[in-house]
């Protein structure tokens, strides 16, 4: 029994506090070492989050530190490193919206100029790659021409000549 405890003590002695992150995330390493019967066992890095698992949502492992646990990269991340990054992803955020917001208020230009006819639906009930446009009643006169058109909006007539 004696034996159990000395090699579990060793283990839990040779884990390594490597970092933490802003959010409060721990980060481990142990090395590399030779098992009893004379083998060689690979390191091993793990995380001891401050959520639970219920509490985790995607982004909670900063993306440097997920990179450093999984071994794509050698050395672990800096706190400058992940805050820096998470700055330039605020900022292409921040620059999206906007973009997104310019987007619509020439969409919404468009559609007040009459060049652009606005969609009355977002699904249409036909066939998905034919969009209502404003006009929906049919005729038998064949009147839409240019901007106006709509499609499906002209039926014949049914009598027969």
């Amino acid at each position: 029994m004696n034996f159990a405890r000395s090699l579990l003590r060793s283990f839990r002695s040779a884990k390594k506090l490597v970092g933490t992150d802003h959010l409060g995330n721990k980060y481990y390493e142990v090395p590399e070492r030779t098992t009893a019967f004379g083998g060689h066992r690979r390191g091993r890095r793990f995380i001891e989050s401050k959520f639970t698992h219920d509490e985790y949502k995607p982004g909670m492992v900063p993306i440097e530190w997920e990179a450093w646990i999984r071994w794509k990269r050698k050395e672990p991340p800096t706190a400058e490193e992940v805050l820096g990054r998470e700055r330039m992803t605020q900022i292409v955020k921040e620059r999206a919206k906007e973009i997104d917001r310019k987007e619509k208020e020439c969409k919404e230009k468009e559609y007040q100029e009459g060049l652009v006819a606005r969609p009355t639906q977002t699904v249409p009930k036909g066939h998905a790659s034919a969009p209502f446009y404003e006009r929906t009643e049919t005729s038998a006169d064949a009147t839409q021409t240019g901007k106006d058109f709509q499609p499906g909006a002209w039926q014949p007539s049914s009598s027969k000549k």
